[in-house]
């Protein structure tokens, strides 16, 4: 009897891991290949479209040789994937630029600067698309950008693909866009959930250069016999396209209704809430509005540039010889950092650490914004300053979870919030994040492939494996829970308003330094 196996692509900024995941949402096998960014300008930061298929293909390959299955097993292929970067081809499906512009990519100031002045500024043009990233990354103003520099390559384009309806062209010589991809292209009317035709107008773009939009989960074609010979792959097997990479991680936390939230740590930190409608409150501009692939849906984050990237900046600059030496006594230098931060009281005796190590971001979207320490004294220790960046992390959470309640988004109502990305496997700062903010934290078992497990229940739901969301999500199961301490949260509420005024205090400081970092600091 044939199994019921999913093949995933997390197509992600540094590379693709190729995943095989069961219908219980086991991980079985993965194949990891890495590509390249380029960065030939200031802001401009590039990817080669070939080198995905590259990275794909190998993945693939590498992903059913470890499973050791017949890929005649595999149900369907699904993706999570990087956002808000498009591929121009043509009819046949080539390439037309040889490195196409990715998320980070900021060359489209003056698109920007003009699409604001056509609605009239940046709140009404807010308003319709409900995209809160800076608009010099978005996909409109990117289109228009090519139009503008590269007339005959928008003129021959067919279509402009994200990452990921690149990739899944190549499989099945099909076009297509999902609506939660295309929502953070800054193009929708996200309130009506269609293109704007308004916004494509304003921009001067042909709305027929986007693909058909349909679901996540919809099968979109199946495996060409050509690209069958390339990947290994059977020929006739379905293809969905699954969705871009944070929606995977909403999906793969198992938030599936109203009253749930999750929050990720990885190298960024973020947190996504489910809602039957749409944010479009230009008082606070959520990262995304985002549609998730079933009716009354949307998923609603706020993200920070501050998180586990402060955790190994920690590791690397107060722990190198503890984690030169950890192994050796059968422990790692993440035991050992864990160790010192648990000796110091709730609060770090006074120490407050801003998270600003690399700065943009929300709260403050600040690209100046920079990490400090406040508050040291003689007596504070190293397990102070690790304590307290733990804290940092988690107060910064707090600030955003105080904007969603602003727009009346309920955060600390809520039952528990769920907990994905690797930094959650640190059941201290787990500990901190749930006194921090007086709400129970659940860890998801497999925090690290969230992003991979909710792709799969998409293509899963596509080809009939699970009837639903809801039946995919109960395969998602809580490794353990986290409830806040009352003492610990007390001493966390009297330090919180202090932490809020220390980055408008700063502020100015942070744009001198800024400043003198850019005409005197040496790189490397």
């Amino acid at each position: 009897m044939a199994k019921n196996y999913i093949l995933v692509h997390d197509l992600g900024t540094t590379g693709n891991k190729a995943v095989i995941v069961d219908e219980n949402l086991n991980l079985l096998a993965s194949g990891y290949t890495p590509f390249q960014s380029y960065y030939p300008h200031t802001n401009w930061v590039e990817q080669s479209p070939e080198e995905w298929w590259t990275a794909v293909v190998e993945s693939t390959k590498a992903a059913i040789e470890s499973s050791g299955i017949d890929p005649a097993d595999i149900a369907v292929v699904s993706f999570s994937a990087q956002m808000m970067s498009q591929t121009p081809v043509d009819k046949n499906g080539k390439v037309l630029v040889d490195r196409t512009a990715i998320w980070a990519d900021g060359r489209s100031g003056k698109q920007a600067e003009r699409i604001h002045e056509a609605f009239g500024g940046l709140d009404e043009y807010y308003k319709i698309h409900g995209v809160g990233w800076q608009s010099e990354i978005h996909v409109i103003n990117k289109l228009r950008w090519i139009k503008e520099n590269l007339p005959e390559v928008y003129k021959n384009t067919y279509k402009f693909l994200q990452a990921k309806e690149f990739i899944a062209q190549r499989l099945t010589g099909n076009y297509a866009t999902e609506w939660g991809d295309a929502s953070m292209c800054a193009y929708m009317d996200i309130k009506n959930r269609k293109l704007s035709k308004e916004i494509f107008d304003a921009a001067e773009i042909d709305m027929a250069k986007i693909p058909d939009v349909v679901e996540s989960h919809d099968v979109m074609g199946y495996i060409t016999p050509e690209a069958a010979e390339i990947t290994g792959l059977k020929a006739g097997t379905p293809v969905c396209l699954g969705s871009g990479d944070v929606i995977c991680s909403d999906m793969g936390a198992g938030v599936v209704k109203a009253g749930m939230a999750y929050t990720y740590i990885g190298s960024a930190n973020w947190t996504g809430v489910f809602s039957p409608v749409p944010s479009t409150d230009p008082r606070v501009k959520m990262n995304c509005s985002t549609c998730l692939p079933m009716p009354n849906a949307y998923h609603l984050v706020m993200i920070t540039a501050a998180g586990g990237i402060a955790q190994q900046w920690a590791k690397d600059n107060m722990y190198g010889m503890e984690d030169t030496c950890a192994g050796k006594f059968g422990t790692t230098v993440y035991d050992v950092m864990s160790a010192d931060a648990s000796k110091i009281p709730a609060g770090s005796d006074g120490l407050i650490f801003l998270p600003y190590l690399r700065g943009g971001g929300a709260p403050h979207f600040d690209i100046n914004a920079r990490g400090a320490y406040l508050g040291a004294l003689l007596p504070h220790t190293r397990g102070h300053l690790l304590r307290s960046l733990y804290e940092g992390i988690c107060f910064n959470m707090r600030w955003l979870y105080d904007l969603f309640e602003s727009v009346n988004v309920p955060i600390f109502s809520l039952d528990e919030i769920r907990a994905i990305g690797g930094g959650v496997l640190n059941d201290l700062w787990m500990q901190i994040y749930a006194d921090v903010n007086s709400v129970p934290f659940a860890r998801v078992s497999n925090p690290q492939q969230a992003t991979a497990v909710g792709a799969a229940m998409m293509g899963g739901v596509g080809v009939g494996i699970w009837k639903s969301y809801d039946d995919a999500a109960k395969r998602v199961s809580i490794s353990k829970r986290f409830s806040p301490t009352k003492e610990n949260a007390e001493m966390y509420d009297a330090l919180y308003p202090i932490y809020k005024d220390a980055y408008p205090t700063l502020k100015n400081i942070f744009d001198r330094i800024s400043a003198y970092q850019v005409k005197y600091m040496h790189e490397g």
